[in-house]
């Protein structure tokens, strides 16, 4: 299987072109074919800066096509990247933490663009760091790098976890693995047999669906390419269908959260989005009556409901596991099951107007998902909840500095069921919470929240403290707490039958997300019960 590289070189002068929006709406353009010659003046400098084959290399940029372009520059180089993550919203000690990755992957080089110069100096204690912009500036003057084509097995990506719950870890995608992926990603999106995919994204591209999905599958085709700032789309939510119209894109993608924003958006303006084949939603569990309000408010716009494909993935198997269309048929589809059987016996026994759980669909090509018993390691029948296992040529068995695992299978953290060969998750193992005999489901009680008119979208943390329910929402009604309270412990009982031990009501911004906008949960409880999720000047105030 040709690698990345290959395919870059390959493809480069084939016409496509990157389009990037930054966080003021302005848009560069550049062909695949410049931007690849620019690449390989950009190796050049990052030889003289110690770059070498099998190096490891850190960039820590908002989204741009200069950071494309260093990316590609990297692999060019025979080094591996580690997309470094910016500082999220509130987020403190954050260089801190970027020294860590630093250290534990042991980058040799940092490129920092103008954005996070601030960052810099700390950076600087921990490896070398070079200014983007200088980076851009030596490489229009230098010539053209020799291309370094990487064996099989050689380093790609190294690509840290978030970090919320433990010190980050790094998950080490070889090249074969992540060819493997992205062969299995074209296949499922049906590249070749039609058009040309057009893809749109404003993922970070630090995060896997971004980085694999969204920027390397696209760059490695040749094809057209759209990519959004994160921060332009979180400071304006309606520039990514906006975008989507423009530029007729045929494949999009983003997390729950932002078909929520998305909706409410819809609801207001009228939009071209006929073109739209697939627009993928993964990263995060997936709502299905958010996704009902987001399929009936895009329908005047002209969206196919059958273009709307829920996925499953994860940074460990490079990128995608699933996809909801490959079982044949389009949208999102619901197994609807019994709650008191799922909650307490592990086991979704069907029920007219039972509990809508999506299905995620069949294993991309070459992957294979088996769900076993948590107590023997064996695997259970169909519709008997267990943990969540996948197998296959882009999975990583192991993490950085971590021997791999005998076992050809990798125990994702997720619990779920299988049905007719599709997945079906019913949320993260470790968030779980036992009460009352049986498992409430966070994303359950999450969801029910949501439809409260005074929480904002997006933006409820359940979890568990010591078999107690609680709940943290943050509120667009100013001084209403304790309407907001009982709202909430009203929704979330009739949901799931059970009344939260709390709900603490925040201000807007106060939830811990990461950079992309995706909640923090487990982050949310530590803060919680440090009593630090609301600042102090705050609840003197409350």
């Amino acid at each position: 299987m040709p690698s990345v590289v290959e395919d870059i070189v390959r493809t480069a002068p084939d016409g496509g072109e990157l389009a990037v929006e930054d966080a003021r709406g302005a848009v560069t353009r550049v062909s695949w074919a410049r931007l690849h010659a620019r690449a390989r003046r950009m190796a050049t400098v990052l030889a003289t800066a110690g770059v070498t084959p099998g190096s490891r290399v850190g960039l820590l940029a908002d989204t741009g096509v200069e950071l494309v372009t260093a990316l590609q520059a990297v692999w060019l180089s025979g080094a591996a990247v580690t997309l470094l993550p910016p500082p999220a919203r509130a987020e403190t000690g954050h260089a801190e933490r970027l020294c860590g990755i630093i250290a534990d992957a042991g980058l040799v080089l940092v490129v920092v663009d103008e954005s996070m110069a601030g960052l810099a100096p700390a950076l600087g204690r921990a490896t070398r760091v070079l200014a983007l912009t200088e980076l851009v500036g030596l490489a229009a003057h230098a010539p053209p790098a020799p291309i370094v084509v990487p064996a099989p097995d050689d380093l790609a990506v190294l690509q840290y976890t978030s970090g919320s719950t433990r010190s980050p870890r790094g998950v080490p995608v070889r090249h074969d693995q992540l060819a493997a992926n992205l062969a299995a990603i074209t296949e499922a999106l049906d590249h070749g047999r039609q058009q040309p995919l057009r893809m749109l994204s404003w993922l970070p591209l630090h995060h896997d669906m971004g980085l694999v999905g969204f920027c390397v599958l696209p760059m490695s085709l040749g094809c057209p390419l759209t990519l959004q700032s994160p921060l332009g789309f979180l400071r304006r939510p309606a520039s990514w269908l906006r975008a989507v119209a423009r530029e007729r894109a045929t494949v999009t993608g983003a997390p729950n959260f932002a078909y929520g924003l998305a909706t409410r958006f819809l609801t207001g303006e009228r939009l071209d989005l006929r073109s739209v084949r697939t627009m993928i939603s993964g990263g995060e569990p997936v709502d299905p009556a958010l996704m009902a309000r987001f399929v009936a408010a895009a329908a005047p716009s002209g969206l196919d409901p059958a273009a709307v494909s829920p996925a499953y993935g994860l940074a460990e198997a490079t990128l995608a596991v699933s996809f909801a269309h490959l079982a044949g048929i389009g949208g999102v589809r619901v197994d609807a099951v019994d709650p008191v059987a799922l909650e307490t016996a592990g086991r979704a026994v069907p029920r007219e107007g039972g509990r809508p759980l999506v299905r995620l669909g069949r294993p991309v090509a070459g992957t294979r998902i088996r769900v076993t018993d948590g107590r023997t390691g064996e695997p259970v029948p169909d519709r008997v909840v267990g943990r969540v296992e996948v197998a296959g040529p882009s999975v990583v068995r192991h993490y950085w500095n971590e021997p791999p695992t005998a076992s050809p299978w990798l125990t994702t953290g997720d619990l779920g069921y299988l049905v007719d060969g599709e997945l079906v998750v019913c949320g993260r193992e470790k968030d779980v919470l036992f009460a009352a005999g049986r498992n409430i489901y966070p994303q359950d009680v999450e969801a029910a929240v949501a439809s409260v008119a005074t929480v904002r979208q997006g933006c409820v943390a359940a979890f568990g403290v010591d078999e107690r329910l609680v709940v943290a929402v943050e509120s667009t009604s100013d001084g209403e707490v304790e309407a907001v309270r009982h709202a909430v412990a009203a929704a979330v009982l009739a949901e799931v039958g059970l009344t939260p031990a709390a709900v603490a009501v925040l201000p807007p911004g106060h939830l811990p997300k990461t950079s992309s906008g995706k909640l923090r949960r487990a982050d949310t409880r530590a803060r919680y019960l440090a009593g630090t999720l609301i600042p102090a000047r705050e609840r003197q105030l409350r």
